[in-house]
This record gives C-alpha cells, sequence and structure tokens, in this order.
C-alpha cells in the first residue's frame, strides 16, 4: 500500500522510466489494480454515507409518516456488525454495479476542485464504474500533462491553506490522519463515523471584546471590516505567537488554547470502539508522513504559564484601543469608538468532537469543565483585566496580595493581570518569548497548517479538500469556487487582506439562535459521555437537514457556559429569497423546534431576529472564521436566552414581514445597541377553523373546488370504487369553508339530478383522541336514520311523491360537525333492530349503547368484547344503514385529532363499500400525524394512488385578486372599482388568509371606514388617510379586542361560559352551566333562558358564534331550511308542512381566534369556578340520565382538572382508564393516567431546588390525604397498563411503582394514613415485575423479593382484610417455591386456605389485582410437593383446582385460567395423565383465548401455548392415546424462530413450573425419534439442544439469580437425552 496514490512528481517520473521486462509489466499491473481497489474502497468512505442519506436533503413533501430520527441514522456511535456487514455489501455493490454520484450543489455546500481544474477527471467512464473509481482511473491517465497537473495540484494546496484558515489546527490534523489513514490501507470497517470524540487536556483561554455593536452602527463596510479584522489580528497574533490555536470565533469573542501534549498531539477516540485505531499508532502513522508536527513536551503547567502569559499580553496591548473614522481628506477622522477586552482562563480536562455527516457538513464541538470556568472567570473580569479559576493557581507562582476572590455565582475567579501590571510569577517569560519570537519570525502560511502535502497525491488532496469542506460555511466555499485556479506563487498577506474585505458587506439578514435544552457536562460514566456526543450529533443533522430544505445557512455549533448553541442565518448569498421571512425562515425555525421536540424529546429555545448586519470574516490574516455581527444578532441570543421561554420568541421586524399569523406580545427587553426596549412577540400557529355555513364571501379556489366536485359527483355511478381525499391546509387557509362550500354544491347538482345521496360529516376535537369510536358518536346517529325499514320492503318504496327531490336523503346531510341528527333514543331503538337481524357480536350493543350513545340500559359490558369483531360490525351497520343510497360522502374535519378505532373501522368501510367518497381535512402531517396503521397509510399512498383512488391537495393563502373578489362581494361593488391601496392594505394586513380578510372588511363595513374617493373608486376615507390609521388596529386579535369591549355584559358573560365549554358546545350544556353559576331561583330559569338566547344570538350576529344543526326531532319550518341550520325531513309530514320543534341547537366558535382571545382576558381563579361548575352539571345531567359515554366521561375530566379539583379529576380518571383497559386499549389507559398526573407535575419546583421523583417539593409537602391516595392511585394505575403490554419495557411500569412507593415514604401525610389498602396492589405489582429482573440485578433479586414479602404480609396482617392478606401469603409462598425453600412454601399455602374461600374472596382478589392470585397458590403448592416427593397431595390438590377452583373462576380472565392449570398440567403428564391436562388445557385455556381475544390480542403466558399444545399431543401420540400425529409439528419444529422466546418471558413462565423453550426442547427431542429422514433428526437435535441450553441458562442460578429447581428438574434431562444423541450421531458421520 505504500505506492498507493503517489504524489504527482514521483507518478511523473515513473512514466518516463525505461519499458519493463514483460512480467514486471503483468506484475507492476496487478499491482495497479490493487491499488485502484483500495482507492475505491477509500472514496467509498467519503461517498457510502451519501448513499445513505440522501433524503435528508429532499424536500419536506417526501415520506412525511417518516420521522426525523429515523432520517439520520448514520450517526449512531455503535452500530454493531450488521450495520459494518451492510455497509462492506454496499460497497461492493458500489464498485460492480453502475452507479452515479448525485451531488445537489444548491443544498449540499462542498465542491469537487478536480471537477473545476480537469474536466477529463470528471467524465464518466464507458464502463459504467462509479464516479469515485473514475477519478482515479482519470487520474492516472492524466499524469501524461504532468504541467497541467501540477498546476492543479498547486491550486488545489492553495485553496485548502485559505479554507484551513476557517477551522482550528485540531481539525486540519484529523482530516489528515483520515486520509493517510486509509492510504495505508486500513480496512474500510474502521471508518471515521461521526460522532467523533477525542480527550485531552489543555489550558483554555477566553477572550471577549467589546464595543463592536457600535462600531457596526457607525463605519461603513469597509472600514468596519478593517477594523474589526485588525483588532483581531492583534489578539490572534499574541495566541499563534504564545502557540495556541484558536478553537473558535465566538461572535467578538475567541476560544483559545493550549493542549498538553507529550511526543505529539494525539486523539484517540472515546466514542466508538471501532471507529480508530489507537493513539499511538496514530501517533506513528503522523510521524511517518508528516514528521513536521513533532513538537516538544508541553506540560499542564507549561500550557498554563503560556496561556496566562499570553493573555496578560492581550489585556495589556488590547485594551483601550481607539477607533477614528475617516476624515473627508482619507485621513484620520474622529473618534468612534474604544474597543476593550476581558478575558478568562482555565485549565482541565476537555473533549473534542466531531459531528455531522459525510454529505454536507460537519462541526467540530468542544466539551468540559474548563468551558464554564473560564466563562465565569471572564465575566467578573473588568475591561482590561485577566482573571483565572482556582484551578490554575495550582499551576502560577502568584502575589497573593494583589489578587481578590469574587463570588458573585458561586465559583471563584482570581485576577492575575490587568493592563497596568502582571500579578504572578513571570520567571520563563524570557525563554518563552526567545523561542516565540523564533518562531514568528519563521512563521508562514505552509507551516502554520502543519498538512503533509507531500505525502498526498492529487487524489488525497481532493478528498483532504472534501472533507475539509464539510467544516466551512457555504458562502466561504462559494467566495473559494469563484477564486479558483488564481494560485499565484507571489501571492502576500496583503493580497489575502484585500480579499478578505471585498467580500465583506452589509445585509439585511435573519438571524436564528437556537438553544436546545440538554446536559452538556462530562461524566465519569463513558456510557453516558457517548450518549451526550451522540445527542449532540443527531441535533447537528436534524438543523442542518431542515436548513437545507429551507436553503438556510448554519453559521455556528457551540457549546460554552450557556450551553448547547446553533446559530442560522437567512439572507445571506445563496439563502436569499422573495418573502424570505414568512415562507423560509420563520416556518424553518417551527420546523426545528417541531422536529427536535418530536425527534429526539428536546425542547429549546429560538431567539430570531432581523436586521442590518456585517457579514463577513473575523479574525486574523491566518485564522478566521465567516460570521455575522451587528445588533440583530445580539438582540437574537437575548431572545433565546430570555427567562419563561415560551419555544419560539422574535422580534418586531420579523412580525412585520408576517402577516399570515398572529402573535402574542412579550414584555420588551433591552438590548445593546438599541436606545429603547425592544418589542418582543412569540408567533402563534392559529388553530383549525371549524366547519361553518356556506359562506357568501367564498372566493378562489376554483380549481381545487372542480376537482373536488368532480369527484363527489362520480360517487352515484353504479359500482364505482370508493375514493378517499386527503385535503391539507395551515390554520386560517379555510380548508374546513372549502370543504363546506364544495358540499353545498355537489349537494345542489346531486338533488337536481334526484340522486339518493347521503352527506354527513363530523369534527373532531382534540379530546377525541382519547375516546374510542369517537367519529361513530355523530355518524351513527345520522346514518341509523336511513336503515332500511325492513327486508320487505324495496329501496324504492321510500322514494313517494312527498320526496319526489329525495329532500328526506337531503335533511340529514347538511348538519355542521357533532351535531345529532337524529333522536338519540330513536338512534339506540334503530341500533338494537339491527343488532338483532344482523347478530351482533358479544359487547357491540354494550358498548356503542352506552359509551357511544349513552344509553342507561347498558350499566357495564356484560362480556369483554373482541375489537377485531367490534371494529367489523360497525363497518356492518354503517354499510348497512345507508344501503338503499345511491351514494355516500363523508366528510371529516381535523381527523388528525380522530382516534386510532375509528380509522380501522374506516378503513373497513373503504374495502367494502362502493360508491362512497371519504373528504378528510387535516392539517399538513409533517406537524400532526394521523393515527392511521401504517400499512393502510402505505396502500393509500402507493397502490391506491395508482388507481385514481386515493388523491389528496393542499388548500393555500388566498392571492391578491381573490381579496379584492371578496371585497367587491362585500361591499357589493364590482371588483375593479376598488382602489388599489384599500386592497393592499386589506391583503397585508390579512396575509391572504380568507377568514381574516372577510373580518377585516366587516370590520370597515362596521366602522364606516371606507366611502367614494374623488376618482370614483372605493377605499379609505379621507380622516383614516390623514390618521394614517386606516385599520385602527396592529394585529387581529386587536380588533377582536375592540369588538369584544362593545358588547354588552350578559354577552360576555355568555362568551365566557361558551370558552369553558370548547369549540363547540349545545345550548343545554351551557344553560345548565349558567343556572349553577348565576344560582338563580326555579322562577327565574324561563327568564335565564330567555336571556341566555338572547345573548348567543347577539354573539351570532357579531360572528363570534354560528348556530348549528340542532338534533332532529321530527320536522321544522321551510324558512329554516339552509345548509347552515335546519335539517328537513317531509316523510313524517302527511300534509307536506313542516313545524317546529323543541331545538337544543350546537354552537361553535367562528374561529378560534376568538376564543383564545377571550381565555386570555380570564383570571385563573375565575375560569377554575366556572369548570368546577361546569363539571357539577355534567355529573347533574348523567344522575338525571344515567349516561355515561366515553365522550361525556373525558369531558368531565377535563373540567375537573381545569378547575383544580385534582381528586375528582383523578377519580375520574382512573374510571376511564379500567373502561379502556377492559376493552384491551392499555396504551388510551396510559394516556389518560399521564393526563391526570400532570397535575400535580405541572407545578415548577422554585429555582434552585429540585424534582422528588418528578414533582415538585412544595407539592408533595402539601399533600393531603385525599390526593396522596389519588396520586398512588394513579401512578399504581399507570405501573399496570404498562405492564400489561408486552412490547413496552418492564423498567417503565417499574418505574412508576416506584414512584408511588417514594411518595409514600417522602409525604409528610403518608404516614399517617391508617387505611393502608391503596398501597398493596404497588407491592403485586413491583413483584410481577422481580420475575423480569426490571427491579434490580439479578444478585440482589432474591433478598429483594424475600423483604418485599414479608413487609407485605406484616402491612396486610395489620391491614386485616383477608382478600389482601392471602394476596400478601401467595406471593411469600409463590418466592419461597422459586428460592427453593419448599417446606416454607407449604406453611404459607397452609395459611392460606385457612383463610380464603373462593366464593366470597375470588372476585375481590381480581377487582384488586386483576387475576387471583389466591387460588394461584394452589398450583404453586402443589409444584412444592413435588419436589419433596409427596406425589398424592400433589395430585390431590391439582384435583382440587379442577373440579373445585376453576368453575369458579371467570372463563374469559385467561390469563389468570393459564397460571392456575399451567403447573398441574406437567404434573399430570409426568403420570401419564396426559389425557386430563389436555382436557383442561382447551378447557380453561386455548378455546376461552380464541373465543374472547382478537387474532392481535396477547397474554403474558402466550408464548407458551402453543409448545404446550404440541408436547400434549405428541405425548397422546406416544401413550396411544392418539392414532396418528400431525405432520406439520416436524415443519414447525424446524423452525428455530417458530420456538424462540425472549429470555425474560421464558424465565417469569418458568416461575411457575416449566418454560416455553424447555417445551420445545422437550417437542423436538421426542420428534427426532419418530422421524427416519436423518437430515431432519439432525435440525430437530440440533434445534432442540440450543433451546435447551437457552432454558437451562434461565433457571440454573448461574446468571446470579436464584436456581429455579421446579423448571431446572425438567428441563435437565431433557438438554442431557438431546446431547447424548447428538453426540451419537456426530460420531456416526
Amino acid at each position: 500500500m505504500n505506492r498507493l496514490l503517489h504524489n504527482l512528481d514521483d507518478t511523473s517520473q515513473r512514466i518516463v522510466q525505461p519499458p519493463q521486462h514483460p512480467h514486471e509489466q503483468t506484475q507492476h499491473h496487478e499491482e495497479e489494480e490493487e491499488e485502484e481497489e483500495q482507492c475505491a474502497k477509500f472514496y467509498k468512505y467519503l461517498h457510502l454515507d451519501q448513499q445513505h442519506n440522501s433524503h435528508l436533503i429532499e424536500d419536506d413533501t417526501h415520506d412525511h409518516d417518516r420521522t426525523l430520527q429515523d432520517e439520520f441514522d448514520d450517526g449512531h456511535v455503535n452500530d454493531g456488525g450488521q450495520q459494518q456487514q451492510q455497509q462492506q455489501q454496499e460497497s461492493e455493490e458500489l464498485m460492480e454495479g453502475h452507479q452515479e454520484e448525485e451531488e445537489d450543489t444548491s443544498s449540499t455546500h462542498h465542491f469537487s476542485i478536480l471537477d473545476e481544474f480537469s474536466p477529463s477527471l470528471k467524465d464518466a467512464n464507458d464502463d459504467g464504474i462509479s464516479a469515485t473509481s473514475d477519478i482515479i482511473k482519470h487520474s492516472s491517465r492524466a499524469t501524461t500533462n504532468s504541467i497541467s497537473l501540477t498546476k492543479t495540484r498547486a491550486s488545489i494546496i492553495d485553496s485548502i491553506e485559505w479554507l484551513g484558515r476557517h477551522v482550528p489546527c485540531c481539525v486540519l490534523s484529523q482530516i489528515s490522519h483520515e486520509v493517510l489513514y486509509y492510504k495505508k490501507g486500513n480496512p474500510m470497517e474502521h471508518n471515521f463515523r461521526m460522532p467523533y470524540a477525542v480527550p485531552y487536556e489543555a489550558a483554555l483561554l477566553f477572550v471577549d471584546m467589546s464595543g463592536f455593536t457600535k462600531l457596526s452602527q457607525s463605519l461603513d463596510v469597509e472600514s468596519l471590516s478593517k477594523t474589526i479584522n485588525s483588532y483581531f489580528q492583534a489578539i490572534v497574533d499574541e495566541v499563534t505567537a504564545h502557540g495556541g490555536g484558536i478553537l473558535k470565533f465566538a461572535g467578538d469573542a475567541i476560544f483559545a488554547e493550549w493542549r498538553v501534549c507529550n511526543t505529539l498531539n494525539n486523539e484517540q477516540s472515546s466514542c466508538s470502539d471501532a471507529s480508530l485505531p489507537s493513539a499511538c499508532n496514530q501517533a506513528q502513522d503522523e510521524e511517518n508522513y508528516h514528521p513536521q508536527v513533532r513538537q516538544k513536551t508541553m506540560t499542564m503547567e507549561d500550557c498554563v504559564h503560556t496561556a496566562a502569559q499570553c493573555g496578560a499580553v492581550i489585556v495589556q496591548k488590547c485594551s483601550d484601543y481607539p477607533v477614528y473614522s475617516k476624515s473627508i481628506s482619507g485621513g484620520k477622522g474622529p473618534l468612534v469608538s474604544t474597543l476593550n477586552v476581558h478575558c478568562g482562563l482555565s485549565m482541565g480536562k476537555m473533549v473534542g468532537i466531531h459531528v455531522g455527516n459525510n454529505i454536507n457538513r460537519r462541526e467540530y464541538l468542544f466539551l468540559g469543565d474548563p468551558i464554564d470556568q473560564v466563562a465565569e472567570a471572564c465575566n467578573s473580569a473588568n475591561s482590561g483585566e485577566l482573571k483565572a479559576s482556582r484551578k490554575v493557581l495550582c499551576y502560577l507562582d502568584h502575589l497573593k496580595e494583589h489578587y481578590h476572590e469574587d463570588d458573585k455565582t458561586g465559583l471563584q475567579s482570581v485576577l492575575i493581570a490587568s493592563r497596568q501590571r502582571t500579578y504572578f510569577n513571570q520567571r520563563n517569560m524570557r525563554e518563552i518569548k526567545r523561542e516565540d519570537k523564533v518562531r514568528k519570525s519563521s512563521f508562514s502560511i505552509h507551516s502554520h497548517f502543519n498538512i503533509p502535502f507531500d505525502a498526498m497525491d492529487l487524489v488525497d488532496l481532493e478528498c483532504f479538500h472534501r472533507l475539509l469542506s464539510f467544516y466551512i460555511h457555504p458562502v466561504v466555499l462559494s467566495d473559494e469556487k469563484a477564486h479558483l485556479g488564481k494560485y499565484s506563487a507571489t501571492r502576500d498577506d496583503q493580497n489575502d487582506q484585500e480579499r478578505q474585505r471585498a467580500e465583506a458587506e452589509l445585509r439585511s439578514v435573519f438571524t436564528m439562535f437556537l438553544m436546545p435544552k440538554i446536559e452538556v457536562q462530562l461524566t465519569e460514566n463513558p456510557e453516558q459521555n457517548k450518549k451526550t456526543y451522540s445527542q449532540l450529533h443527531f441535533i447537528m443533522n436534524i438543523v442542518t437537514s431542515i436548513l437545507d430544505t429551507y436553503k438556510g445557512h448554519l453559521r455556528q455549533y457551540i457549546v460554552d457556559d450557556k450551553g448547547v448553541v446553533l446559530i442560522a442565518t437567512f439572507g445571506l448569498r445563496g439563502s436569499t429569497f422573495p418573502n424570505l421571512v414568512s415562507e423560509r425562515a420563520l416556518p424553518c425555525c417551527r420546523r426545528i423546534y417541531d422536529a427536535l421536540r418530536e425527534s429526539l424529546g428536546i425542547e429549546c429555545q429560538i431567539g430570531a431576529t432581523l436586521g442590518k448586519v456585517y457579514c463577513g470574516v473575523v479574525g486574523g490574516l491566518h485564522r478566521h472564521e465567516y460570521a455575522v455581527l451587528g445588533p440583530s444578532v445580539n438582540l437574537s441570543a437575548r431572545l433565546m436566552n430570555l427567562r419563561n421561554h415560551p419555544g419560539i420568541l422574535v422580534d418586531d421586524a420579523v412580525r412585520n414581514k408576517v402577516r399570515s399569523i398572529n402573535f402574542i406580545p412579550y414584555p420588551p427587553v433591552k438590548a445593546k445597541g438599541y436606545t429603547d426596549p425592544v418589542p418582543v412577540f412569540k408567533p402563534l400557529s392559529s388553530k383549525e377553523a371549524r366547519w361553518g355555513s356556506a359562506d357568501p364571501k367564498f372566493v378562489g379556489r376554483r380549481k381545487e373546488l372542480n376537482v373536488l366536485c368532480d369527484i363527489s359527483k362520480s360517487v352515484t355511478r353504479e359500482n364505482n370504487p370508493p375514493r378517499i381525499v386527503f385535503i391539507w391546509g395551515e390554520s386560517g387557509s379555510g380548508k374546513s369553508s372549502f370543504i363546506v362550500q364544495a358540499i353545498a354544491k355537489v349537494r345542489s347538482v346531486l338533488l337536481s339530478m334526484r340522486k339518493r345521496i347521503v352527506i354527513t360529516r363530523n369534527i373532531s376535537s382534540e379530546g377525541d383522541m382519547l375516546v374510542p369510536f369517537s367519529l361513530f358518536r355523530s355518524i351513527f346517529r345520522d346514518v341509523l336514520h336511513y336503515r332500511p325499514k325492513s327486508d320487505n320492503s324495496a329501496p324504492e318504496s321510500k322514494w313517494d311523491a312527498s320526496s319526489t327531490r329525495g329532500r328526506d336523503w337531503d335533511g340529514n346531510s347538511l348538519g355542521s360537525g357533532s351535531s345529532h341528527r337524529t333522536d338519540r333514543s330513536n338512534a339506540i331503538v334503530y341500533l338494537k333492530e339491527m343488532c338483532e337481524e344482523m347478530n351482533a357480536p358479544a359487547g357491540f350493543l354494550e358498548l356503542v349503547g352506552r359509551h357511544l350513545l349513552g344509553d342507561s340500559d347498558y350499566k357495564e359490558l356484560k362480556a369483554e368484547p373482541k375489537l377485531e369483531e367490534i371494529i367489523s360490525f360497525m363497518a356492518d351497520v354503517f354499510i348497512k344503514s345507508i344501503s338503499t343510497a345511491e351514494g355516500v360522502i363523508l366528510a371529516l374535519d381535523d381527523v388528525q385529532w380522530m382516534d386510532s378505532l375509528s380509522w380501522k373501522v374506516l378503513q373497513c368501510i373503504i374495502g367494502r363499500k362502493q360508491n362512497l367518497v371519504l373528504i378528510c381535512a387535516s392539517r399538513p402531517i409533517n406537524h400532526h400525524s394521523v393515527t392511521l396503521e401504517r400499512g393502510f397509510w402505505q396502500q393509500l399512498f402507493h397502490d391506491l394512488k395508482k388507481l385514481a383512488v386515493f388523491s389528496e391537495m393542499t388548500i393555500g393563502r388566498l392571492d391578491a385578486s381573490d381579496v379584492r373578489e371578496m371585497a367587491s362581494i362585500v361591499l357589493s361593488c364590482d371588483p375593479c372599482d376598488i382602489d388599489n391601496n384599500f386592497c393592499d392594505d386589506i391583503f397585508t394586513h390579512s396575509g391572504g388568509m380568507p377568514y381574516f380578510a372577510s373580518e377585516i372588511l366587516e370590520n370597515c363595513m362596521k366602522n364606516e371606514q371606507y366611502g367614494r374617493l374623488g376618482n370614483g373608486k372605493i377605499g379609505w376615507k379621507e380622516e383614516c388617510l390623514k390618521n394614517h390609521d386606516t385599520l385602527k388596529f396592529s394585529n387581529i386579535e386587536e380588533m377582536f379586542l375592540q369588538r369584544l369591549d362593545n358588547l354588552d355584559e350578559m354577552t360576555r358573560k355568555t362568551l365566557h361560559f361558551a370558552v369553558v365549554l370548547g369549540m363547540s358546545f349545545k345550548f343545554s350544556e351551557i344553560l345548565d352551566l349558567a343556572l349553577h353559576m348565576l344560582s338563580s331561583k326555579p322562577e327565574e330559569h324561563q327568564m335565564l333562558e330567555e336571556t341566555l338566547q338572547k345573548a348567543l344570538k347577539f354573539a351570532i350576529s357579531e360572528r363570534i358564534l354560528d348556530e348549528t344543526v340542532p338534533d332532529f326531532c321530527g320536522a321544522f319550518d321551510e324558512q329554516y331550511s339552509t345548509i347552515t341550520h335546519i335539517i328537513i325531513d317531509v316523510s313524517e309530514c302527511c300534509d307536506g308542512k313542516v313545524k317546529k320543534c323543541q331545538k337544543d341547537f350546537m354552537y361553535t366558535f367562528h374561529h378560534d381566534t376568538w376564543r383564545r382571545v377571550i381565555l386570555s382576558l380570564l383570571l385563573d381563579s375565575y375560569l377554575q369556578d366556572i369548570h368546577k361548575h361546569a363539571a357539577i352539571a355534567i355529573e347533574d345531567r348523567l344522575g338525571e340520565e344515567n349516561t355515561q359515554d366515553y365522550g361525556t366521561q373525558v369531558k368531565l375530566f377535563r373540567h375537573w382538572k381545569e378547575s383544580a379539583n385534582n381528586v375528582r379529576a383523578a377519580k375520574v380518571a382512573l374510571d376511564i382508564g379500567r373502561n379502556f383497559k377492559l376493552l384491551g386499549m392499555n396504551l388510551h389507559s396510559i394516556q389518560i393516567y399521564q393526563d391526570a398526573i400532570e397535575m400535580w407535575k405541572k407545578h415548577n419546583p422554585p429555582n434552585g431546588t429540585k424534582r422528588i421523583v418528578g414533582f415538585s417539593p412544595q407539592v408533595i409537602e402539601s399533600l393531603d390525604e385525599e390526593n396522596l391516595v389519588s396520586l398512588v392511585k394513579l401512578q399504581t394505575a399507570m405501573g399496570q397498563a404498562i405492564g400489561s403490554i408486552i412490547s413496552r419495557s418492564k423498567a417503565e411500569s417499574a418505574q412508576a411503582f416506584e414512584t408511588a412507593l417514594e411518595i409514600i415514604r417522602v409525604a409528610p401525610v403518608g404516614a399517617k394514613i391508617k387505611n393502608r389498602a391503596f398501597i398493596f396492589p404497588i407491592y403485586s405489582g413491583m413483584f410481577f415485575l422481580l420475575k423480569y429482573g426490571a427491579l434490580c440485578n439479578p444478585a440482589e433479586q432474591v433478598q429483594i423479593e424475600l423483604d418485599l414479602v414479608d413487609k407485605f404480609v406484616k402491612e396486610t396482617k395489620r391491614h386485616g382484610d383477608p382478600v389482601h392478606y392471602c394476596r400478601a401469603l401467595a406471593m411469600q409462598g409463590e418466592t419461597f417455591h422459586r428460592v427453593g425453600r419448599f417446606n416454607d412454601a407449604i406453611q404459607c399455602h397452609l395459611k392460606l386456605r385457612e383463610v380464603y374461600n373462593a366464593d366470597e374472596h375470588s372476585a375481590r382478589v381480581v377487582a384488586s389485582y386483576a387475576s387471583d392470585r389466591c387460588a394461584q397458590n394452589f398450583g404453586c403448592a402443589a409444584n412444592c410437593y413435588v419436589r419433596l416427593g409427596q406425589i398424592e397431595k400433589a395430585l390431590e390438590i391439582a384435583n382440587y383446582i379442577e373440579c373445585h377452583l376453576m368453575p369458579k373462576m371467570d372463563i374469559k380472565n385467561v390469563h389468570n385460567s393459564a397460571v392456575m392449570v399451567y403447573p398441574i398440567l406437567w404434573i399430570w403428564k409426568d403420570q401419564r395423565m396426559t389425557e386430563r391436562s389436555f382436557r383442561v388445557f382447551e378447557k380453561y385455556v386455548k378455546d376461552p383465548f380464541e373465543k374472547y381475544f382478537a387474532k392481535d390480542c396477547s397474554t403474558p403466558f402466550l408464548p407458551a401455548f402453543q409448545p404446550t399444545q404440541v408436547l400434549l399431543n405428541i405425548a397422546l401420540y406416544l401413550e396411544g392415546k392418539k392414532t396418528s400425529l400431525d405432520e406439520s409439528y416436524f415443519d414447525w419444529a424446524m423452525d428455530f424462530s417458530n420456538m424462540e422466546c425472549p429470555m425474560t418471558i421464558d424465565i417469569s413462565i418458568g416461575n411457575f413450573s416449566r418454560s416455553p423453550m424447555s417445551i420445545s426442547a422437550e417437542i423436538c427431542l421426542e420428534l427426532s425419534k419418530l422421524t427416519k429422514d436423518q437430515e431432519k433428526r439432525m435440525i430437530l437435535l440440533q434445534n432442540g439442544s440450543k433451546l435447551a441450553e437457552l432454558a437451562i441458562g434461565g433457571c440454573d442460578g448461574m446468571d446470579g439469580n436464584a436456581k429455579n429447581i421446579t423448571a431446572y428438574v425438567q428441563i435437565k434431562p431433557v438438554q442431557e437425552a438431546l446431547q447424548g444423541l447428538l453426540n451419537k450421531k456426530c460420531c456416526e458421520s
């Protein structure tokens, strides 16, 4: 490999050598082929990650269902052997296949120098080999022109040296090592994967400068650039002269370091074992290739002294630095400003980290305690002072009388130098200065970089340049690309300075400071540090990917005393676009904020500003960085660091550029460069506009309307396949009104065509995500009205003369979301009829009747429902109900809030129903994911989209012409009659959002602000123009506040009630609330009702509320038959006339902005009081109606929660969670429990106070008995729910239980509670988790279990409840059995039998512990008798379990049954009573599970079901009880994956008797004896032996756990038999 990629001079010399001998030529040819292969592998390192991650820079519309976390898998620290194997395979494919490297120069910032200088080097080879191989082959051919290549080489080196000035020397050293590492032929597996961490020790100097802000406002660009860089040059020169290295330019500050080194500056990865060779190998490589990097030994004392001397010189030379402006004649003008410095010094262990990717961007970070120390020291220093941390003093001899200690932040710093004098011993100053002078005098560009150019050929240099470009700002790369080929041997510093000044400029730039809120402190735990590095790496990739999407630039990524900070910009060269702020910069902020939170769970603080800043390089001539400096940059950093940060804050300049969204003002802040306090705003994402009537002012969207109408009209064609349309739109874009408008148009057309059509719609609310089948609360009430009257009636019989236009079909099609078309009682009657007719599955009527339609006849579910059957039957009911219609249109709004079970029903309907159009409106998927199953989602966007079944459209903003058209409708004039300035103002203030434009126009009409102008146009009145106050408000909220202030008191109070009830509410709900709040007398109720109706009507007239469809209960006046208000049904009217009926109208806020503004006006105490009365009103109504549907329960929970009544809210949450668990929806249970626990968690502790198990100490101390019990019950219920989900980590469940116990322990009231029954389920849950090893390590488990059960027994015995006492005894007996103390276990069982009575206690035990844990102890006792050799007693207990206990157990509780009979199955089998085992297993386990559980359901014992069934069948066959054996058993057992079981589950089930893998091992043993096929026999023996070894490993105690004797003695003989047969088979072969 030493001949791989020689430099060009050596290559040229080799070309002119005499011809070689044929054998030598062949050998030489083979060597060159080997070299080319190695080169390709080397270059594959650069390009492989691009192949993996090309989607990082794709448009954000690609694969919305993927998370950003999935897009950055290239950054894992330890990817494992599988990923390395995949990379090797891809490397081979890269060499064999035809692949071309794709580089989007608009998205990636690096560029290929070889492409620029030698076009022949980038032409693709004819044989289609990869681009990287082409470069190498063409490089060989290009050596024929050595002069051209020599120039190319010189230009590349020149470019590297120029770009290298932007990075610290350690980065250049790292890149050199990467290039040379592969040059030596090291394997591809050891690639340099990000993040790459390098630990080291150093002295750290922080130099902070002041005065630049004023300069940026006073000087022109050229003068500013010259001044800044001359000042920086003085500082950089001193750092360089003293042997230091510049790490970062942090705005107007500098980090410099002096590293400790022994022989040279070694770097060793601490991040990945496979990332790099050892540090000593790296040192040897660098000595071989660039011996000029050898340095003398630098101890920490040397580093500290040198850094201290450097800092002292800087504060002496650079303090009070005057800056003068230019005079008119070009000379020195008046004094403009004075620049100053103050410095901090620290030392210690640090880590340098390379993060990013191999596609477009990397960054170098450094971490360590010295950063905080140096910041504290610098912050406490005055101008012209150098302070050091206390650690530094250990290495400095100082004069104690001249320093003092500061204690501003809890740390200490010492003054060691000032502009007047130095306070530490300078005994080494002369020696150091002499060496520095020598070094400074011989300083050159080349020696500064220490890059081993002589060891690199052209390909190496291209690789070096490419890697270096990843660390460079895109603007610098763009400028350098323009200067390629301009290398000159006479190049000097003056030319470089001129180039720097020429590229500097003043620009209006959007600056974003972003601070992820993470801890980045280094610890003594390497694994924790690796997680920190990976977190920093993922943040880098997420931010840069999103910036690339929006075409922004990353300025810097740094870790300082404030934390992790990223700086990004829009508006620099290459990043300037129309509508920059509104369409790119601000959306990018939001996208980054959401991505970090959703993908990494990281909250962040973003400050964003817009203003004129200095853009250019800052620093010295030979070390600098591209930066932006100015007041708006400082302000952005200031906004980022504000306390109580809401997430994103912007300044007024940003707000003025964005009119399409709303902003909330925050208190103004003071910032450098600003005379007055700066206004601060939080940008708001407006909430979804609700369904409403067909708006007469609706304009635009013609193309989209026609598309949707065409799709909807096709619904009535015979056998037309279903159509699905997704409509995406941001808040305020008008997607809801668009759908309403389209429905109105479709309805009119279809009715004119005399078509039988059903149109129904629903609006989902945020709470619906917790309500199972929430969609069908309203949908069933709609469609049940259409059900066929009888099987004998033909569909046509419904269409009599009284409904020639299909008005009865039209009737139920026009209401808005969540309105109830059919009287509830009628709907229930219809549903019962259909269930009897269609043979509804068990539990369906109870679920739908009680929990969706609120039928009081169903108190609880009489049978545990199978969700799969419920979903299928719901779809059948829907299809049957509308079977006589010719077409159905389902319009669903806010589907991002719809629950997952509703989606499953819709999926079934789509698969079974033709002539259906499903219209779904949602926020963009990149903001809110739809709860669709991934498989169905992919089917929509791939298969169904190709078949034109699925389509989507996006609703954007209106353009100016649409706003003009809307204005013409409102003002009743022709569009061309409106003044342009008037339209421009409306468009600007509304941002093109239809609702805002409409409201502004209505407000103008109301205030009479417009009129006829002198030119005949309609525009602003003259007095409005004179006052420069045309609209009289600056944002939409101000306009709403003005209108609210004009309302009367009763209307405002009514709206206060309304905002608490939600976006939509019924009149009966607000009336009940008003009656409770106002406490009126019964005789005043009628008056209050009328007053309330008047207030609501007035709110409707003010366009604050919309009145939507009331419940249907007969017929209504013809005059109300509009799309907004009424349902018409003439089939019930014999005389053809319609009548009024009592109405319970629905009301919806016209726009969420109204609700938000009103809520912002109310005091917290007042809001809590309203919520309390709303909850009481619901409970009163529930008491009268005896209904308790899920939707009402969730509302009740929300009201009690918001009223701050945590106890009542917790009780409701526990009820809801239990109901969800009954449906098998543990995830829903967890969600409601977490929501309830947040009531206590939301309180933040005072500054400096740590939380206790996630809660504020003040909250824990203030808990009374009721609150403590409620909180503990919620924690316990959540632990149980998590533990019931196999896919969830048991550690999560354990954490919930431990938190519950810790709350009891630390809360003062915990020790005073007498009734402690609420604690017992915690012990039970923790005992269950101990068997999974989720609470402790194996060595401690036995003792912890024994201690736990002993406490439990004593606690329950003291309590006196036999249920809990028996449960504790059962737990203790099970523990004794597992650890081999069989006699003790039997004694526990005997005590339990004295107390336990199945008839009295079983149901109560199940209610408390989910299963009858007491009855399960009988099987455990039977095992103990077997181990003690008392088989008769064991059989006696087995008989008692079957004959006396099992008939009293709930057959649907399959887990309980499995635990009870599982031990006795194997006792009977061992006694050749297999028939009895098989009968009991089928009767109590297998058959009930198949009957009561859906296919996708699970139970902890499920992995043992199949092995048990198979082994019992084999045993029956061997005993002669069966005449044949199922041949499929052989195929099943030959597939090892069928039998392998997770060890935790295998061990857990083995605690009751046999483990699943031990059963499968015996299956393999018996089947191997039954087959004559030798190949099958060998596979079976191998599988069985492996399973036996795994099973033994889980019970032999070798892992530190107690030995499980029961499981061990049953598997050990099987293992020995398998091993014997296997050995015999091997000997025979």
